[in-house]
């Protein structure tokens, strides 16, 4: 049995994780903030770590994969991602540069488009001031960042003034980009440690606050074909996540990618699919893409503790 430890413990999907893999491998989840990861998950399997920010970050992780035997460690916040590449144990991640470029949402979205794909038109607020032109309504937000923080919809230009004002954001450090009109699908993208794509599921989100709350998986063949083409052009080893529009006229725009597992990882496992498998198998690598269950929907809704 493979021992998994799970960074950013305290995620929302992170219970029914424990709950449908815990057959299959001994897990570990960690959070800076040990409150935060569900009681449902057994006291010995929950660690306190440092922030990402912290210079005792990867030294404490590196302590927990040895003391606990840890065979792959899954991060799940952005903040670390570019420092795991430093522990001793391997991870279930993308080679630094693909972390650094899709982290930066201006980056992701101009190696999208310059590999010949859809991709909403994307500039810096700075490029805006000095004359380039997009077209209002649109979409403000942080060239890095997550959780939807400071994501806005502009409708004319002299909100944009207001827009750095209000978040405290520097002009060159955000996003102006196109508002597409459609259905939001947040896409799990599974791949094994030499990039080669096992598994493709769309999710169609329903209630979004942050983060998903409600979605379904969907056998959606054009929405796979453009991951597919994605990944054919900027392959990625791992797990990931392609947030994408299906447009009322039927184009898929992706407005981000996210270099690491994401809240609806859990509906993916619950859909068939295992990334950790497909990640640390050596079978045969094959071009037919794995099957899963498709309208399996997730519901997301509070439970409440009370402990002395």
């Amino acid at each position: 049995m493979k021992n998994i430890l799970f960074t950013g413990g305290g995620g929302a999907g992170n219970e029914a994780i424990f709950r449908i893999l815990s057959d299959d491998y001994e897990m570990h989840f960690a959070d800076a903030d040990l409150s935060a990861i569900s009681p449902l998950i057994p006291e010995e399997f929950r660690h306190e770590i440092p922030y990402a920010v912290s210079s005792g970050f990867i030294d404490n992780i590196n302590t927990l994969c040895s003391k606990y035997k840890i065979d792959l460690v899954i991060p799940g916040v952005d903040e670390e991602l570019t420092k795991i590449n430093k522990l001793n144990t391997p991870s279930m991640l993308p080679d630094t540069n693909y972390v650094k470029t899709m982290l930066d949402k201006l980056k992701s979205a101009h190696a999208i488009t310059k590999a010949g794909l859809d991709s909403p038109r994307t500039i810096t607020i700075s490029d805006f001031l000095n004359g380039e032109e997009i077209i209002f309504p649109c979409i403000a937000k942080p060239r890095n960042g997550r959780g939807s923080r400071n994501v806005n919809i502009l409708n004319t230009p002299d909100q944009v003034s207001a827009y750095l004002i209000l978040t405290g954001i520097l002009a060159d450090e955000a996003v102006l980009q196109e508002l597409c009109i459609g259905q939001e699908y947040t896409v799990l993208m599974s791949s094994d440690s030499r990039a080669s794509l096992r598994a493709v599921v769309p999710v169609r989100v329903a209630v979004k606050k942050g983060i998903t709350l409600r979605a379904e998986t969907e056998d959606n063949s054009a929405i796979i074909n453009a991951c597919v083409a994605i990944h054919d052009a900027l392959p990625a080893k791992g797990c990931y996540n392609i947030q994408l529009i299906l447009t009322d006229d039927g184009r898929v725009m992706p407005f981000e990618i996210n270099p690491r597992i994401s809240t609806t990882f859990c509906l993916g496992l619950a859909a068939g699919i295992n990334p950790i498998d497909n990640y640390l198998s050596d079978n045969t690598t094959t071009n037919k893409l794995q099957n899963y269950h498709s309208s399996l929907a997730l519901f997301r809704s509070w439970s409440n503790y009370f402990k002395y």
